[in-house]
């Protein structure tokens, strides 16, 4: 799964660098520029001042060395700086979701809550986003994974353990074994790592600019030199799904929410916990929805999408195509926009009145699944094999295990979302808009196995 070889230090320091330069420039104009970057990095008001319920990337894809398997991965807390700890929220209730009867409700609901060990560290050092000074280099966090199926709850991990950020020296000695220690077995074949990750997101900032903010840039691909804090299962496909049959019932839909105690913002949720971030398919918060009500859909379950009178009509006519049209200088295709309705509220098939005809990932190709709603998931068609070569343009170069069936570590999915915007597959879009002749690069290279992601960014590169 890795993209390239590793380059230069100095290639490194220059590409984040201007990722960097870009991110900041991004963040300081503001809402005035529509805030955010980097696929979901910051995608609402909310999220941009609260990093630890700020969900950034969210992937699902069959494990290439288990291909019985399929490896879901949801990133939280963004940007964070390399040799500083953070900590999940021990408040807060972080979820994946697995809907494999296209109904938007979730069938399985994996949930970790955390808990601190250690010397207790107060807020006026963690500060807000809970990045801390030295003193919270003494606090370890520990996790429970529990599992909801069939109504029921299940303890899948007590105590686990969280791999902390890479310090170095005294503080994390032999940082491998710490790595190692974070992946546990779980019950009936499947694998959870929770920790610190280096960002696996990457792209081109030209895309970046043209699909989140309508502006031009110049043609700079890069990874995101910073670290995140990574939830990640490895499961077998008859656990996720419909009625433990993947021959049979092979689509699944996916999501990632945080909830938390006593918020003030809008969601919804019970005992008293409140939805306040949801994230399924890359960028569609914060390009397709409006920005007045991101918080607003940071709040929805993906059941109420379709009569909630938010999701729908800004999938059928999205404003930020028309803009990122008339940058592009090219014309945006004519609402209703069925074909992105296909792409992120209903999956691809053959079986709708959508307009890309191709039976790729809607839950109508699981033979028990009769009508879908109209919900935004990730989709996962989970038979789909595992090519030799994989394409980072995924299914716009042919390559149908890419995004957005399902996503994976590799995908450049800005510059994916950026070209089925403009009108891709359904029709001829712009797909010289981005060069693709300038290879993307992560700024560390994935793994070969269970969790993929690479090791922390450190101070050091």
């Amino acid at each position: 799964m890795q993209l390239t070889s590793a380059r230069s230090r100095w290639a490194w320091i220059a590409a984040g660098g201007t990722a960097i330069a870009v991110l900041t420039t991004t963040v300081l104009l503001g809402p005035a520029m529509r805030q955010g970057t980097a696929t979901s990095h910051w995608d609402a008001p909310a999220t941009t001042v609260d990093k630890q319920i700020d969900a950034t990337d969210l992937y699902a894809f069959t494990s290439p060395e288990r291909q019985d398997t399929v490896t879901i991965v949801a990133n939280y807390i963004p940007f964070q700086a390399p040799h500083k700890p953070y900590q999940f929220d021990t408040g807060a209730r972080y979820e994946v979701h697995i809907d494999n009867a296209g109904t938007g409700r979730a069938a399985i609901t994996y949930r970790w809550t955390f808990a601190n060990k250690g010397l207790p560290v107060p807020s006026f050092i963690r500060k807000r986003e809970h990045q801390a000074g030295p003193l919270d280099k003494l606090v370890e966090q520990s996790y429970t994974l529990t599992r909801l199926r069939d109504g029921k709850w299940e303890t899948l991990v007590h105590d686990g353990y969280v791999a902390p950020t890479d310090m170095g020296g005294p503080a994390t000695p032999d940082y491998p074994s710490l790595r190692r220690k974070a992946v546990r077995d779980l019950p009936g074949g499947g694998k959870v790592f929770t920790g610190t990750a280096a960002d696996p997101f990457y792209s081109d900032n030209h895309a970046v600019s043209l699909l989140r903010f309508g502006l031009p840039f110049f043609p700079v691909k890069t990874g995101v030199p910073t670290n995140v804090s990574a939830l990640a299962l490895q499961l077998p496909k008859s656990e996720l799904a419909l009625r433990g049959d993947a021959a049979a019932n092979p689509v699944i839909g996916v999501w990632t929410t945080a909830s938390r105690k006593s918020s003030g913002l809008l969601g919804s949720g019970s005992d008293a916990y409140k939805q306040v971030s949801r994230l399924g398919n890359p960028n569609f918060n914060e390009v397709i929805i409006p920005l007045k009500q991101r918080d607003r859909f940071n709040g929805l379950r993906p059941e109420d999408d379709e009569s909630g009178k938010l999701v729908v009509p800004s999938t059928l006519d999205p404003d930020q195509a028309r803009v990122v049209a008339k940058q592009a200088k090219v014309s945006a295709p004519a609402a209703p926009r069925k074909d992105l309705e296909q792409i992120y509220l209903t999956g691809l098939t053959t079986r709708g009145d959508g307009p890309i005809r191709r039976d790729l990932n809607s839950h109508l190709l699981n033979r028990d699944v009769s009508r879908v709603a109209k919900a935004e998931e990730l989709r996962l068609n989970m038979s789909t094999p595992v090519p030799a070569t994989q394409d980072k343009y995924g299914l716009l170069k042919g390559d149908e295990q890419g995004y957005p069936n399902g996503r994976r570590l590799i995908d450049d999915v800005v510059t994916i979302n950026l070209r089925m915007l403009l009108g891709e597959p359904a029709g001829k879009g712009a797909p010289g808009l981005i060069a693709e002749d300038n290879p993307a690069f992560l700024l560390k290279p994935i793994t070969g196995s269970f969790p993929y992601l690479a090791p922390p960014v450190t101070a050091a590169g």
